[in-house]
C-alpha cells in the first residue's frame, strides 16, 4: 500500500511525468478557451434574441450592417 502511495506522489510531483501535466496543462487552457467561446457565444446570441430578431444572428448582423452604412452615408 505504501509502494502505491508513492507511486502515485511520483507521477503526481515526479519530474518525469512533466509532458503529462504539460498536456493536462494544455487540455485545461484548451477547456477554458473553449467555456469562454461558449460563454461570448450565449451572450451574443441573447443580444440578438433580446434585439427582437429571435435566433436569426445573420438578421442581426444585416440590420447592423445597414445601419452603419446608413451612418456613413448620412456623415459624407
Amino acid at each position: 500500500m505504501i509502494d502505491h502511495a508513492r507511486e502515485h506522489a511520483d507521477h503526481v510531483f515526479g519530474s518525469q511525468y512533466d509532458d503529462i501535466r504539460e498536456r493536462y496543462h494544455a487540455e485545461i487552457q484548451d477547456m477554458r478557451a473553449y467555456e469562454e467561446s461558449e460563454r461570448e457565444h450565449y451572450e451574443y446570441m441573447q443580444k440578438v434574441f433580446e434585439a427582437g430578431f429571435g435566433d436569426d444572428w445573420r438578421a442581426y448582423e444585416s440590420y447592423w450592417d445597414r445601419l452603419i452604412k446608413t451612418a456613413e452615408e448620412n456623415h459624407s
